[in-house]
């Protein structure tokens, strides 16, 4: 136990509320995962909540830590400057988001567009004019904003200008458009308004009880490839290539998620994967199988989505809530790894963190311990039986617990896996 404590650094918030941990227990790999907790004093607007979980993707931080960095001021920006008759309107708060998550996602193409602005341009250029202008180096120490921001790692925060120093900003404006990271955002206002906004497969759930009961309602969308909603609105938005715009629950063949902020592979034409991305150190994974089959299969992008679903809810005053927010390692914990494509349902893998927790609050034990950590062992220990059919024995749970913990298993990796907890 002292050891997944080491590994997850459980955390709680200074009003006791909020409840986080963040895992991943390969020593020669870092959580690609961020995590988000801010109260914001907006004056006559009031206070407000704001949580966050990124989840970053594709062989690079560089998208999940422009993102962590710079989109919960954005959206502080803009709440700021709604007039305050507005800034609990539901459709403008709703607005608000989904162009300024949006806006994060054009401004890295757009990144990408100033270096190379058109097919066309592409083509007139040799390999070695691409290479030296997405290769570049900085003669400085110098990156901007980054250097004043700092992101979690195991040894604790870790400088941005630290991760970057030496590249160029060409550099780094490609490789951002390069990677992803899914968006999944709660912010709560004044009077109990609930907003949340998500691109990619993150979840969060809210936990309520009533009549001594607790309810569960998600209040993220899923988008990744294994959900019939987006499976069906990508095949209606490429008609003619329904057999290849989703093979094996990923998005030509390639990635889960259908949205995300980044993965601009998958946005652009075919020939920027071609003959920029693939031109670009540091690259993609697996670089050639990947650039033919997107080449072969991108014939009318985008086919991932930047842009987020916002859900809102209000809140009742006299009801006990709790929300959940976590990145999709917990539900591969929960579901076993192959969740997905057993086709589990997420509303029972819902029901089972706010019934565990529940009990917790029930019973008043919930102030003695971190229950975003005590979630994330719960998982670790195994899914539920009425998920999988298999009772685990003690033994079972801890030799599990282990195997994931100290990688002894045939993969050798398991998915970073963030967890916020909190009362509300």
């Amino acid at each position: 136990m002292a050891r997944l404590v080491q590994l997850s650094a459980p955390n709680v918030s200074s009003n006791g509320a909020v409840h986080f941990a963040s895992l991943q227990p390969h020593p020669e790999k870092h959580s690609q995962d961020r995590l988000v907790v801010e109260q914001w004093d907006l004056g006559e607007r009031g206070s407000w909540r704001f949580r966050a979980v990124f989840d970053g993707h594709a062989n690079g931080d560089e998208t999940v830590d422009y993102v962590f960095s710079s989109l919960p001021s954005k959206v502080k920006s803009s709440l700021s400057a709604l007039p305050v008759s507005h800034c609990t309107d539901v459709e403008t708060v709703s607005s608000l988001l989904q162009e300024t998550i949006s806006a994060i996602d054009d401004s890295i193409k757009q990144g990408v567009l100033e270096l190379f602005p058109s097919s066309d341009y592409i083509e007139r250029l040799s390999d070695d004019e691409i290479r030296t202008i997405v290769n570049d180096h900085s003669i400085s120490n110098d990156t901007g904003h980054m250097a004043e921001v700092t992101v979690p790692s195991p040894t604790g925060p870790t400088a941005l200008a630290n991760k970057y120093v030496g590249r160029g900003w060409n550099n780094i404006k490609v490789t951002r458009a390069m990677r992803g990271t899914t968006v999944l955002i709660v912010l709560i206002g004044p009077d109990g308004g609930m907003w949340t906004a998500s691109l990619g497969d993150c979840q969060a759930v809210l936990g309520q009880k009533k009549n001594l009961n607790w309810t569960t309602t998600i209040l993220s969308a899923n988008h990744n490839a294994s959900e019939p909603s987006e499976v069906a609105r990508l095949k209606t938005e490429h008609p003619g290539e329904e057999e290849d715009v989703v093979v094996k629950n990923r998005v030509l063949s390639l990635i889960a998620v259908t949205r995300a902020i980044g993965d601009h592979q998958f946005k652009l034409p075919g020939i920027y994967t071609k003959r920029v991305f693939a031109l670009t150190i540091p690259g993609m994974n697996r670089p050639e199988y990947h650039t033919q089959i997107i080449v072969d299969r991108n014939f009318t992008p985008p086919y991932v989505s930047g842009i987020p679903e916002v859900k809102y809810i209000k809140l009742e005053d006299d009801v006990q809530s709790c929300l959940f927010m976590c990145s999709d390692g917990l539900l591969d914990l929960y579901g076993g790894e192959d969740w997905q494509e057993k086709h589990i349902a997420i509303m029972e893998l819902c029901n089972n963190w706010v019934d565990l927790v529940g009990e917790k609050l029930n019973s008043g034990s919930a102030l003695l311990e971190n229950l975003a950590l005590f979630l994330l062992i719960r998982g670790l220990w195994g899914p539920p039986k009425s998920f999988t059919g298999k009772s685990w024995t003690d033994e079972d749970a801890l030799n599990r617990m282990s195997s994931l913990l100290t990688l002894e298993f045939k993969d050798k990796w398991m998915d970073d896996t963030t967890v916020l907890v909190e009362v509300l």
